[in-house]
Order: C-alpha cells, then sequence, then structure tokens
C-alpha cells in the first residue's frame, strides 16, 4: 500500500502565523492545466482548526488557497474547533466544505453535535463564522439537547 501526503502553508496576511495544511491519502491525481486535484483511499486534510475524513475526495484550487473540498465515504467526518475553544463534529455520506463561504454542508444521513445539542436530518448546514446550522431538506429533523 501507498500513501500520499501533500502540505502546504497558507497566511491570510503577512503578519498572521501560518497555518499548516496536510493531506494524506492512497492516492492522489491531478489534471493538466487544473489547480484541484482528486484524493482516494483513506483520505484525511488537516488544519489547525479543522479535520476532516473520509473515503475519497475533491480540493478545488490550489492546495493552500482552495475554494471548495468535497468529501465521499462511509461516513465523511469533520471536526471544527473555534476560536472560542469550542467543538463541532459532523458526519454524513457527503461532506462539502466552502472555502470562500465557511460553511460546511453534510448530506445523507447527517448528524452534527455541537455541545451538548444533537442534529440528525437528511441535509444539514453549519456556518462556521457564526456557530449557527439550518437542516432538513427532505426528511424531519431530530434534535437533542443532553442535560448535564
Amino acid at each position: 500500500m501507498s500513501m500520499v501526503i501533500m502540505s502546504a502553508s497558507a497566511s491570510e496576511d503577512t503578519e498572521s502565523i501560518y497555518d499548516p495544511i496536510v493531506i494524506s491519502a492512497e492516492k492522489a491525481s491531478q489534471n493538466v492545466g487544473e489547480q484541484g486535484f482528486k484524493l482516494s483511499g483513506q483520505l484525511r486534510i488537516n488544519t489547525r482548526t479543522w479535520t476532516i475524513k473520509g473515503d475519497s475526495g475533491i480540493v478545488e484550487g490550489r492546495i493552500d488557497d482552495s475554494d471548495f473540498v468535497k468529501v465521499q465515504g462511509a461516513p465523511a467526518d469533520i471536526k471544527y474547533r473555534s476560536d472560542r475553544k469550542r467543538t463541532v463534529s459532523g458526519t454524513a455520506v457527503i461532506l462539502n466544505y466552502s472555502a470562500k463561504n465557511n460553511v460546511v454542508k453534510l448530506s445523507g444521513s447527517a448528524k452534527l453535535l455541537k455541545g451538548n445539542q444533537s442534529v440528525e436530518s437528511d441535509v444539514i448546514e453549519y456556518f462556521l463564522d457564526t456557530g449557527t446550522w439550518s437542516a432538513g431538506n427532505t426528511s424531519r429533523v431530530k434534535m437533542i439537547k443532553m442535560i448535564k
């Protein structure tokens, strides 16, 4: 078995600390003239604030400035830690992360865990900037709040 590991450092401005991006998978490919690439086999994408795992995926744009990440899995999952040290995790069959809009869309048996709150539906969108979410498309929404 072979493993592909790619990494880059990104920064929002010249004064910020570099935020490393590490991508590992069993296979990676890129078409001529394209900046994005396809990944498959035990896919894992790590940054300082989030980790995405799945079976396969597509990254659109450069590794250090991607526009969009789409991951499929059984399940695909994300763990996000905000600057306020709050952790949110989500699982689904398909996970779409828009870096431009800072939104994670979970589709297919989607589940989101945020603090003591659990949300399940066919589709869940989580807005990283505000810490809010919306759920439901063709199925009902199930919410559970755990009491400590």
